[in-house]
């Protein structure tokens, strides 16, 4: 399907959705596959026109490398497209929209894809991942967590909003409900009116999600029903991986690790400072999440 000229980017989408899938489901069992994907994917990605399929095809590269990052960089030299493929890749994360919002990869699921995938190259050894390359990957990581982190914070906040606005519209609701059966048709009305205004407010909160820049074309895409699917990778958090890939590499190259460190300036230091913050508080939530399921689960005595 990728390789069908006759088909525009958006009928091109269901294929590397499907890839992701195969990646992320089948992890050690499909290395035959790695290949022949990544080529459809790059020869497609090099005449994407619309952003969205571009990101979908990029993130095939990222869960290509978190499926095995060594085999995936191996292929992708092999074919000659390395360079090209991680050019792309940090020119796209770089990019925004007038507003400042990031012009790509603007799901938290295609965040976390692109976190997970670039985190995963963290693991290379020097051969293959010099030090220039490792710091350019870190930065990127650093900056691309700080993103995710603020978009799941943001998305909780209005979640709780839209919680309590419902209770404050059902404490509405049973203070009008006291009236005699004399007053049944005003209360009607009120009631009525109250509905209306309440879904003048929820489709308030519905067209505030969808910012209108000038300069996006792919709203649309920003509001998929993906972020609803389940995964293997959303039992992984990928701060904790970050971080936890990050101790790998000082553990076994501290040299590496520490010419890396002085390639960070005071801005990314303090990244990786709050990154390192939040994924002990990460840990202590999910462990925290687990007692709580287990405890749910627990027969009554």
């Amino acid at each position: 399907i990728m390789n069908d000229k006759n088909l525009e980017d958006n009928d091109i989408e269901p294929a590397p959705k499907l890839i992701e899938v195969v990646f992320q489901n089948c992890k050690g069992q499909v290395d035959h596959w790695v290949e022949p994907y990544i080529r459809l994917t790059v020869e497609r990605l090099r005449v994407a026109e619309r952003p969205y399929l571009k990101c979908l095809l990029v993130q095939v590269i990222a869960n290509a490398l978190y499926y095995n990052a060594p085999f995936t960089l191996n292929i992708l030299q092999k074919l000659g497209v390395a360079t090209e493929v991680f050019n792309l890749w940090f020119q796209m994360l770089q990019q925004t929209k007038k507003s400042g919002a990031r012009a790509n990869f603007k799901k938290e699921h295609d965040k976390k894809v692109c976190c997970l995938g670039l985190t995963s190259l963290l693991t290379l050894p020097a051969d293959q991942l010099p030090g220039e390359a490792l710091a350019r990957v870190f930065k990127a990581t650093l900056e691309l967590l700080v993103a995710y982190k603020d978009q799941v914070a943001e998305a909780a906040k209005e979640v709780s909003e839209d919680d309590d606005g419902m209770n404050d519209d059902l404490e509405s609701d049973d203070d009008e409900d006291d009236g005699s059966d004399k007053d049944m048709g005003v209360d009607a009305e009120d009631g009525d009116e109250a509905d209306s205004l309440r879904l003048q407010r929820l489709a308030a909160q519905a067209k505030s999600f969808r910012p209108a820049d000038d300069d996006d074309d792919d709203d649309d895409d920003d509001f998929s029903d993906d972020e609803d699917l389940q995964s293997p990778i959303d039992e992984v958090d990928p701060f904790i991986f970050f971080m936890d890939t990050a101790k790998a590499l000082q553990a076994s190259d501290q040299i590496r690790f520490q010419n890396l460190s002085q390639t960070l300036d005071f801005h990314y230091q303090a990244l990786a400072s709050g990154i390192s913050q939040h994924a002990d508080q990460r840990r202590v939530e999910i462990e925290k999440e687990k007692l709580e399921k287990a405890s749910a689960a627990a027969p009554a005595s």
